[in-house]
């Protein structure tokens, strides 16, 4: 055991005080290299172990790594540790006394400086470590943007946190070659890191080590809608795929409230979680509209496409035209992405908007559609923007199917029209009976009609597909709920979740007599939340409980 690992563990006994362990680490930089070498290794055994914080490891690394003593020479020395040093070490090696300040945030003139320093570009591997916190455990993907790997978060595994895993993205080469575009690019992502969102992945930083610069978001396990749109050739069910279009637009009609397009909306860029949550990636490189002027003088507006950062099959015409970001490019881009969703074809057979319009291709229809939600996804996929579906909620309201509401009222009209027939009938051959009207309380706004409307259709989808009362917020149960929130009284929604008691008690007793006993007491708990009092479901409660 030498000098440094002895005071190391002196210090972590408290035997000594952090000023005299920098010493005897800026003591050790100054000898050998072997010497060196070895307090090195015994520095990340210790943090990768949880035993010292990163502060206080970046503290020493930088004085094993402070060589600038010895052999002096007419050239200054540039010393290259295998990874440089991040903008809290530096901060760090201007006064040794201030390691345990708050780490310092990475500003606009700190990611120039950083850019600007010559930095050897080091290749990436499964085992690379990025700013002595991230260390990469898997390759997850390559995109036009760089590569995705899964990696574990030193500080989180420090905390005890049961999930230290989250995603980094490595923009490439080409991409950084741009600083004015890293600047901007850090913006956005501060931007991004605002919407909070069900449907939209966490950002949590942007930052720089050395050569590499990344995004860390959070990490998820699924696949991506490219995947899953593989599985299905001939297209989704149009009650299987609602609940994914719907997710996906309601993300993007967060993300244009505001004041943010997402530029590069396309099936690698949502993704399907193991629980059936749907989330929207990279709004990382996302594109501002609507700034005022302080903004603009304050920031150089980050535009992904000038970089080659979208997809051109998925690209509107005037994102390929370079104009300036509109909510309408990602209609465009969404209702791509629902047609294949639906059909397991892209709508223009992969060719960009430019050239499908050249050859004037029409968009072939989708027998599983009616008209009129045929012609609501013809009209977000038109090449002008100007004749385009202006929002994502015209863009849901024209492609979602009818309510069984729609269908009552109409069937209510014919039935009306016939009783008024019929009365003028008997009224010719029959003396006249005054006949009391019935009393209609009518004390629904058309916008909460509507709501209620959308709500049931919504939730007689998802219990099609069995989302009974998970996932959260996209569930039959759920919708049920923020109808009787608006109507108390509401007949359908009443009996819907009855219904799901009632679905979820079957399935419960199916389970039982397959002695599953666990699955079965999870379909009684779910049914109860749902419909606390009802009977059948805590029979079985009971029966389960006393077998136990």
């Amino acid at each position: 055991m030498n000098s440094f690992d002895q005071a190391l563990k002196a210090f972590q006994l408290s035997s000594i005080s952090f000023d005299e362990l920098l010493q005897i680490a800026r003591r050790t930089g100054q000898t050998s290299e072997p010497q060196v070498a070895e307090a090195k290794r015994c520095l990340n055994a210790e943090f990768r172990a949880g035993r010292l914080s990163p502060q206080t490891f970046a503290a020493l690394d930088a004085e094993l790594n402070d060589r600038t003593q010895i052999a002096p020479s007419a050239k200054p020395v540039t010393a290259k540790p295998p990874l440089a040093p991040s903008s809290e070490e530096a901060t760090v090696m201007q006064d040794p006394h201030t390691a345990a300040a708050p780490p310092t945030v990475m500003d606009t003139e700190s990611l120039l400086n950083g850019l600007r320093e010559s930095h050897p570009h080091e290749e990436l591997t499964v085992g690379s470590t990025l700013k002595n916190r991230f260390v990469l455990q898997q390759l997850l993907g390559v995109g036009g943007m760089g590569m995705v790997f899964k990696a574990t978060d030193l500080r989180k595994i420090e905390a005890q946190d049961k999930e230290p895993y989250v995603a980094l993205k490595v923009l490439n080469q080409d991409f950084q070659a741009n600083p004015m575009a890293l600047v901007s690019l850090q913006r956005e992502t501060k931007r991004a890191q605002t919407l909070s969102h069900p449907n939209i992945i966490k950002v949590y930083d942007f930052d720089r080590d050395g050569g590499h610069v990344f995004m860390s978001m959070e990490y998820l396990q699924g696949k991506p809608l490219s995947h899953l749109i593989k599985e299905f050739p001939e297209g989704m069910p149009f009650k299987q795929a609602w609940p994914i279009i719907h997710a996906m637009a309601d993300a993007l009609r967060h993300a244009h409230n505001k004041n943010i397009v997402h530029s590069d909306f396309k099936p690698g860029n949502v993704f399907i979680d193991e629980s059936g949550e749907v989330r929207v990636l990279d709004f990382g490189i996302a594109c501002a509209i609507g700034r005022g002027d302080k903004d603009h003088q304050d920031a150089t507006v980050f535009n992904a496409r000038s970089l080659g950062a979208y997809t051109p099959a998925y690209a509107s015409l005037e994102q390929l035209q370079s104009s300036d970001p509109d909510p309408r490019d990602d209609i465009y881009a969404l209702a791509c992405v629902s047609y294949e969703l639906l059909t397991g074809k892209h709508p223009f057979g992969r060719l960009s908007a430019e050239k499908a319009q050249e050859v004037n291709l029409q968009v072939k229809p989708i027998a599983k559609l009616s008209r009129r939600q045929f012609k609501g996804l013809q009209k977000a996929l038109a090449f002008e923007q100007a004749q385009r579906t202006k929002t994502v909620d015209a863009f849901l309201s024209a492609l979602g199917p009818r309510t069984t509401v729609f269908y009552g009222l109409w069937g209510t009209g014919i039935f009306a029209f016939g009783l008024f027939a019929a009365n003028i009938y008997l009224s010719m051959i029959a003396p006249p009976k005054v006949v009391e009207t019935p009393k209609v309380n009518v004390q629904l706004s058309p916008e909460q009609q509507q709501k209620i409307k959308d709500l049931l259709e919504l939730a007689g989808i998802h219990a099609d597909v069995g989302y009974l009362t998970a996932p959260t917020g996209s569930n039959a149960l759920w919708a049920y709920r923020e109808v009787l929130k608006i109507d108390p009284y509401n007949k359908a929604a009443t009996n819907g979740i009855i219904g799901i008691a009632d679905t979820l008690e079957q399935q419960a007793w199916e389970a039982y007599e397959r002695n599953d006993r666990s699955t079965a007491l999870k379909r009684v708990q779910d049914g109860l939340e749902a419909y606390p009092t009802h009977k059948g479901l805590l029979n079985l409660q009971e029966k389960l409980r006393s077998n136990l």
